[in-house]
């Protein structure tokens, strides 16, 4: 059986056996976001502006120390992103966490405390069921909590007095996060990982340029940056390496991200929300339709190695510089920034390997459907870190929403600021379509109960 025949008829018999899912969503639990804009009052006293900049709690807790258990900041992949910096850092976003550290200890009077670890969900059901819970909040990656969350050993967000439709947060994460009015994890912009680790398209200019093909941006502007579009551009790439060696392909392709990604892109999820805002399994006619089609059509893309080659093909016809790099997703995002693929997939925090490319790459959103699809989509990697609250009676609430709201609206203009608008749309996607792309994918991340349950 075909492997979308069978993507189809299992998600059929997952429908049989269980039934619709209708869980209760969240209902309503946060007000409008505040203008933070400054207002004129009136042409007669236009020297006086409202104060309209969002209110804090003031609170001093006396030098007491707010533990953050933490993903290490050393490891490779999915690390905790700027919460601090390390020593002898000098970058502007590391400064800037430090700026932004510091404001927060100031106002509330509480000193930070950083306890990175390689996995913290592996010890947190020890430290929770055992009373004995030495930090205040945890950060790791989201697919990591569902045994957590499942056993009442996670906080649920909602039980704080805390505003998630302000920009500091993310309102659609907390409505797409919630299940039966629990909510257990929840990014803001303390990290950047949420922006960090959404999974979309690099697409190498000089390749580009080199086959004479029309650019993305120009099929995004004429509204045709469709899946047709993309492997078509991904079948005309195509030079065979000399002697065994590694070519120049249309795409690198990491099998699960690839296609898991372009799934979310064309608007094919699992589940969706009814009108009375319940959870139910989206199966159907048009949707098996939809997915079959795409993949019968990556798998034509996928299957031709003359077209497109998974890491590990990549790295058995580049052995020798393969086994400089720490892994295969770093090899990859080296051969891309060298010319050997005109698309690869990956996040903003693995674009960091394109920064010295001679002439460039572009950030394209994951195609439509077709062009009848209104909108882009876009979805987290599932190890990306977020953060989640230790289930701890003895626990301050007040004293945690106070610090963690204030400490996500204080690096929104701070480290969001020098990440985001400063190194990611300014150093390393230099061209102003780049950072209308880059506006569009951030604006279009959709969030799974999945990634938990």
């Amino acid at each position: 059986m075909r492997t979308g025949n069978r993507f189809i008829c299992l998600l059929l018999a997952l429908v049989t056996a269980l039934g619709v899912l209708a869980v209760a969503a969240c209902g309503e639990k946060t007000p409008d976001a505040p203008d933070t804009d400054p207002v004129v009052q009136s042409s007669e006293d236009s020297s006086t502006e409202a104060d309209t900049s969002p209110k804090f709690a003031e609170a001093d807790y006396g030098g007491e120390t707010f533990t953050v258990y933490m993903r290490s900041a050393n490891l490779s992949h999915y690390m905790g992103m700027y919460i601090v910096a390390p020593e002898n850092a000098s970058d502007i976003v590391n400064d800037q966490v430090t700026v932004r550290n510091n404001i927060v200890e100031e106002k509330y009077n509480v000193n930070f405390k950083f306890i990175q670890v390689s996995n913290p969900v592996d010890t947190m059901k020890r430290d929770i069921t055992g009373g004995d819970i030495p930090y205040d909040i945890t950060l790791d990656q989201r697919a990591g909590y569902q045994t957590l969350a499942y056993a009442g050993l996670l906080r649920n967000f909602l039980g704080l007095e805390i505003d998630y439709t302000t920009p500091w947060w993310d309102a659609n994460a907390a409505s797409e996060y919630c299940y039966a009015d629990k909510l257990f994890i929840m990014p803001n912009d303390v990290s950047v990982s949420n922006i960090s680790g959404c999974r979309f398209f690099f697409f190498n200019k000089a390749v580009l340029e080199d086959f004479k093909l029309t650019s993305p941006y120009t099929y995004v502007a004429q509204n045709e940056w469709t899946i047709d579009t993309f492997f078509t551009m991904v079948k005309s790439v195509s030079a065979p390496g000399a002697d065994g060696q590694i070519g120049v392909y249309g795409l690198s392709n990491e099998e699960g991200a690839v296609r898991g990604h372009m799934l979310t892109g064309i608007g094919s999820f699992l589940i969706e929300y009814d009108e009375d805002r319940n959870i139910v399994c989206k199966i159907g006619t048009d949707y098996a339709e939809k997915t079959q089609d795409f993949f019968d059509k990556i798998r034509a893309v996928t299957t031709d190695k003359n077209v497109c080659i998974d890491f590990s093909t990549a790295a058995g016809l580049d052995p020798i510089n393969a086994s400089k790099y720490p892994d295969q997703f770093y090899h990859v995002r080296a051969l891309f920034s060298q010319g050997h693929f005109l698309f690869t997939m990956t996040s903003l925090g693995g674009s960091r390997e394109f920064e010295e490319m001679e002439k460039g790459f572009g950030p394209v959103m994951n195609p439509k459907y077709n062009s009848d699809q209104k909108e882009y989509y876009h979805a987290m990697d599932s190890g990306t870190i977020i953060w989640a609250l230790p289930n701890d009676p003895a626990a301050d609430k007040e004293k945690i929403a106070n610090i963690l709201d204030f400490w996500a609206y204080t690096s929104t203009g701070t480290v969001m600021e020098a990440y985001y608008e400063l190194t990611m749309k300014t150093k390393r996607a230099t061209d102003p379509t780049a950072a209308e792309m880059l506006d569009t994918v951030k604006g279009s991340i959709r969030y799974y109960i999945t990634d938990l349950f």
